[in-house]
């Protein structure tokens, strides 16, 4: 045999032998983790119910306190009892009222020495006005519900014979009337109505 075939051969004898080396061995099977799905269910958390505030849970009825004296009440009632009398400067007059009360309407009427008619209406918070009504109590006025409007009717006799003091109350007003020689009630009653209704 030629030497070049004698090389050729043993050349790829070599190449078989190192071939046969190269064999992969089986593999050995890695244990792997199997991944679990993972399923993330929101559970809907029910919405917190809101706590009402302190204006929330009082009726507010300052909104409907009229801005003039002129409109308080019914123009019957109001003919009635002061259209006879002569509207004065109403501010300055110091008269019982809830804590920390603000005045939104004062409105005084006079006839010489012979009649008069004193309101003023104030804003509080409920919390003050039911304070407020609490002493009213020490000075003497007797209070009890009135029916028709839903509020504390509070009075006491005046200073005069023919004079009284008025406070009614609910909520977050507070209306003072001081008469003297003038039947207002009827007139109160319709103010009454019409801011607390």
């Amino acid at each position: 045999m030629p030497r070049w075939r004698s090389a050729a051969v043993a050349a790829a004898v070599i190449a078989i032998a190192g071939l046969a080396g190269c064999v992969p061995e089986p593999a050995t099977p890695v244990a792997t983790e199997t991944a679990t799905p993972t399923v993330t269910v929101a559970t809907p958390t029910p919405a917190a119910t809101p706590t009402p505030t302190a204006s929330e849970t009082s009726t507010s009825v300052a909104a409907r306190v009229p801005a003039s004296c002129d409109e308080l009440g019914t123009a019957s009632s109001r003919a009635e009892t002061v259209g006879g009398l002569t509207a004065q400067h109403a501010d300055g007059f110091v008269r019982p009222s809830p804590p920390n009360a603000t005045t939104k309407l004062s409105c005084n009427w006079i006839q010489e020495e012979a009649a008069a008619v004193l309101l003023i209406v104030s804003t509080a918070t409920p919390a003050d006005v039911n304070d407020g009504l609490q002493q009213l109590a020490s000075e003497g006025y007797q209070c009890q519900a009135a029916q028709d409007f839903g509020a504390q009717y509070c009075m006491r006799p005046g200073d005069a014979a023919s004079s009284e003091d008025v406070v009614v109350a609910r909520d977050d007003v507070w209306i003072y009337l001081e008469t003297v020689n003038v039947n207002a009630r009827a007139w109160l009653s319709d103010i009454a109505a019409q801011i607390f209704g």
